[in-house]
């Protein structure tokens, strides 16, 4: 009798990670990211209020999609909001639906998208390098100061990340594997399309980079590729990004041209600062491994062995900061999976003395962030609430205290596996994550108009009405807590809001001094430096001013008692 074996050909001999069924140790570490990631994400998805700007941008279009059932067009306070596709206000609004319109089902759909990008960043890494390298890039993804900030702003950041994620995770299998491999590019495709839905031209610019710095260097990978670009994937892509362009130019003319040029985007940050923002959101594991970036470069690049799983993320980093230096796009969430990947690489082949070193250096950094919290009341312009500035003083203690046992235990495990060294020296960052997400909701009344609107709701009635000074986008969290629309005064009409309902929002002062005189109430929100200017044109046409709270460092005036 003989004994049945399988054959393995000859391109899963060389070419796959792994050709025998992983070990229990592999699914464990998966298993362990992903309960810590679900605990941190989804466990503080409800802490503090949503900030104005992105997060009360698309938390507010996504509670209006589900109030007035229109979902092709976001609106804020009823302004067509464009500059982004929908796909992420979408994903917002399904979370309404399911668990109710508030702030933590507005962060649960980027707290998923998170941990999904854990368990990608795993994946991915464990095809390049195997599971440890995997549960090393997972960790260092999970334990950032990006993971904790960013990765929790409600936006589409977030989503895109994810898919961006999921897209070069098909091309890492497609690579490997050429059983299923036109199955792995149809998917690439399709998560291609869904990042661009979520965050536009950003990300199709950044794959198709990484590709095209993946054709330049491999020829395998030249010869591989060849099936991704075949015309029905491209048509694909089209059918599934297409239509809500197509549909969107035709109800708003103009809108392709604006898109692509960015007319409507944010204001981005000076070049400068938005590096050195990428390199803060990728703290404390930069410092880990900067020692042995400068003094052993090539130990860790190792220029005269060019491989697949060494240059992806390598690529990865320079096209996505190329992308995000050039167009001013920060793009957070997809360069953090490929920094992981990197890190973990580096980290790898880093030798004791140098990861002692950084060891030290990571410290050395969270102290000296942790001390300028504490000494430094200040920090986050909170110059006008010394008891909020105070409050976070315990939180900076803690996060010293932290940093200071795990640093100790990094030391003193610095001779086991490497992988074990890590856990410790990133450990420190579960504690202090969680004070910067506390730390974030504290100051909250700085950047949010919750407060107000709170304090607003019960007063406003029937005939009550809200005027902001200030741009939509400045009291964008208004078109989330405020029961009811409110007027702009002192700001210009969108470019999209041609219509005379659109239009009426914006008062101008001569108009709002008239109806300031009138039985309904009125409330105006305006910055504590207006308040002299407000008070002095009030009181001069209709002599009736009350200042009846404030918010953080926002002031509300009424013509009521």
């Amino acid at each position: 009798m003989v004994a049945g074996a399988r054959t393995f050909s000859l391109e899963e001999t060389f070419l796959s990670p792994q050709i025998l069924n992983p070990p229990p140790t592999r699914h464990a570490l998966l298993a362990f990211l992903l309960a810590l990631a679900a605990l941190l994400h989804i466990g503080t998805a409800g802490w503090g209020d949503l900030f104005d700007g992105t997060e009360g941008q698309f938390a507010g279009a996504a509670r209006a999609m589900v109030e007035t059932g229109q979902w092709l067009v976001p609106t804020n306070d009823s302004a067509p909001l464009l500059d982004t596709p929908p796909l992420a206000y979408w994903a917002i609004a399904v979370s309404y639906k399911a668990f109710g319109v508030s702030a933590a089902a507005a962060r649960l759909p980027n707290a998923l998208a998170a941990i999904g990008t854990v368990a990608l960043t795993f994946l991915i890494a464990e095809r390049l390098a195997g599971f440890w390298r995997g549960f090393a890039a997972g960790l260092i993804y999970l334990c950032s100061v990006g993971a904790f900030l960013p990765a929790r702003t409600v936006g589409p950041d977030a989503i895109c990340g994810f898919f961006v994620c999921a897209a070069l995770y098909c091309v890492v299998r497609g690579y490997q594997h050429q059983k299923f491999r036109r199955l792995w590019f149809v998917v690439f495709w399709v998560c291609t399309a869904l990042a661009t839905l979520a965050r536009g031209i950003t990300p199709l610019l950044v794959l198709g980079g990484i590709l095209l710095c993946l054709t330049i260097l491999f020829r395998e990978a030249r010869l591989r590729f060849r099936p991704l670009f075949h015309w029905t994937n491209l048509l694909l892509f089209i059918l599934l990004v297409g239509p809500w362009f197509l549909w969107t130019e035709q109800r708003f003319p103009g809108f392709l041209s604006r898109f692509l040029t960015g007319a409507d985007a944010a204001p981005s940050l000076p070049r400068g600062q938005l590096l050195l923002l990428h390199f803060a959101w990728w703290c404390p594991a930069i410092f880990l491994v900067l020692p042995g970036l400068i003094f052993a470069p090539r130990t860790i690049l190792r220029p005269n062995e060019v491989t697949f799983s060494d240059r992806l993320p390598i690529c990865w980093l320079l096209v996505g900061l190329g992308v995000a230096f050039i167009f001013g796009d920060e793009f957070r969430a997809g360069l953090a999976c490929a920094f992981a990947l990197f890190a973990a690489c580096a980290w790898e082949r880093t030798s004791r003395p140098l990861r002692v070193a950084g060891i030290a250096l990571a410290l050395v950094a969270g102290l000296g962030a942790a001390a300028i919290i504490y000494f430094g009341p200040a920090i986050f312009g909170i110059t006008t609430d010394p008891e909020i500035a105070l409050s976070l003083r315990p939180l900076a203690q803690f996060v010293m205290a932290s940093l200071l046992i795990f640093g100790a235990a990094a030391f003193f495990a610095v001779k086991q596996r490497g992988e074990i060294t890590l856990v410790f020296a990133l450990a420190a960052m579960v504690p202090a994550g969680c004070c910067l997400i506390e730390g974030r909701a504290r100051v909250a009344p700085f950047f949010s108009l919750a407060e107000a609107a709170h304090y607003l709701n019960p007063h406003l009635g029937r005939s009550g009405e809200v005027i902001y000074e200030g741009s939509l986008r400045s009291g964008s969290s208004l078109s989330f807590y405020l029961e009811k629309k409110f007027f702009l005064v002192g700001q210009p009409p969108g470019f999209f809001e041609r219509d005379d309902a659109s239009r009426r929002k914006y008062l101008d002062e001569h108009f709002l001094l008239e109806a300031w005189d009138r039985s309904d109430p009125l409330y105006l929100i305006i910055d504590e430096g207006r308040v002299d200017y407000w008070r002095r044109l009030i009181t001069e046409r209709v002599h009736i001013y009350h200042q009846v709270t404030s918010c953080g460092s926002r002031v509300i005036l009424s013509n009521q008692l």
